[in-house]
């Protein structure tokens, strides 16, 4: 390989929150493989922009520049297949401050908002703090695979008359790239009812097959959908907060826009702006790469664990795997417990993710494969 994905780096002592002390276990050397940022270097061009834009010692208010926007549509192009146009984009400083302002300004108090659990948690707590209806429709689990109960979703949105509709793409922490035909049969059920879709699809970017985004789908799916997409997680810059609106409608466009002058959110600093540049510029090839070696560190997990009360589910993106530790045995503070106390890892508990993660584990592969290694013999060595 062209990068190192090897090197196991410190980051204890600088202030990294994935590496920070566990609240119940200061004093305990955990292996951290919780919050979702990857423990590689980011691309070496991304490394050497940063530099030279702290070589200027200025650091002031920053325009965002027309070859932004061409990279960022040539990439969704080249990657994906999507023609952007240029006044559909709106930079904003991160993704859940822009689904937070896209949530206010197209739905009001006591409206319901719908998504799909096991999911992401900020996705419920964005809805509760808005001050909105949360209303859960659960994913089934078929034989350690996820899929969308259309029949419930689509009872959920009439019984509670939703507005809105959080959808995941890819999936967090189920590991789902959801086919053309599921986010269709989605998209076509949120028309049916004048539901609007906000498709969160920054982990775009790390998938094993081919991601389909929700507005490239049809026309009337495109003027429904509001997507946010971002290179953090893709090049592991989640430090350096970033995000891009994806929204073709012009009326919801202005909307959102509307709200997020009212917050005073939207744009990148200097940093971002010129870190994401060169990320969509030059670090196609570490990509590649990192996608390589996070499939052999995934690849890996699953095949350690084959024959064990330990269920892997096969992730199709994302690099976070869904651990199903139901055979084990434990309830969920048990279980945190016992990867915490006698395997030494600090991993996130499924129920955080809602009532359909009870009995699982998320845990984040993105680390040299030592450190996946040391995990894993720590684990096997306790079930």
């Amino acid at each position: 390989m062209r990068y190192d994905f090897d090197t196991v780096y410190d980051r204890r002592g600088t202030n990294s929150v994935k590496y920070m002390a566990h609240p119940r276990y200061p004093d305990k050397r955990l292996i951290p493989m919780w919050v979702a940022d990857m423990d590689f270097r980011t691309a070496p061009e991304i490394i050497n922009s940063l530099c030279e834009t702290a070589k200027s010692g200025i650091f002031g208010y920053t325009d965002i520049d027309e070859e932004y926007f061409d990279l960022l549509i040539e990439w969704n192009k080249k990657r994906f297949g999507f023609n952007i146009k240029r006044e559909w984009i709106t930079p904003c400083e991160g993704v859940m401050s822009g689904i937070s302002a896209a949530l206010r300004s197209l739905t009001k108090e006591n409206d319901a908002v719908l998504i799909l659990q096991p999911v992401y948690f900020p996705f419920a707590n964005v809805i509760v703090n808005n001050k909105r209806k949360l209303t859960v429709s659960e994913l089934k689990n078929i034989n350690g695979r996820y899929f969308i109960d259309y029949n419930d979703l689509e009872k959920k949105i009439t019984e509670n008359d939703v507005k809105l509709m959080l959808f995941c793409s890819p999936h967090n922490p189920v590991g789902r790239v959801w086919d053309r035909e599921e986010i269709i049969e989605v998209a076509r059920i949120c028309l049916k009812y004048n539901v609007k879709m906000i498709s969160d699809e920054i982990h775009s970017d790390l998938v094993y097959k081919r991601h389909f985004p929700t507005a490239f789908l049809s026309d009337e799916i495109q003027e429904n959908t509001i997507a946010l997409t971002s290179v953090t997680k893709t090049f592991n810059l989640a430090g350096i907060q970033g995000a891009n609106l994806i929204i073709p409608n012009e009326e919801l466009r202005n909307t959102v826009e509307q709200e997020l002058r009212t917050e005073c959110l939207g744009g990148m600093g200097i940093m971002s702006f010129n870190s994401f540049k060169s990320a969509y510029k030059y670090g196609e090839a570490w990509l590649d790469e990192a996608i390589l070696y996070l499939r052999k560190n995934i690849d890996f997990v699953l095949e350690s664990f084959k024959g064990t009360k330990i269920k892997p589910v096969n992730p199709e993106g994302t690099y976070l795997v869904w651990l199903d530790c139901r055979e084990l045995g434990f309830d969920d503070k048990q279980l945190e417990k016992f990867f915490l106390e006698e395997c030494g890892i600090w991993m996130n508990n499924g129920f955080i993710f809602g009532e359909g993660g009870s009995g699982f584990m998320r845990m984040n592969v993105a680390c040299p494969k030592a450190t996946l290694e040391k995990a894993i013999s720590n684990i096997k060595e306790k079930i």
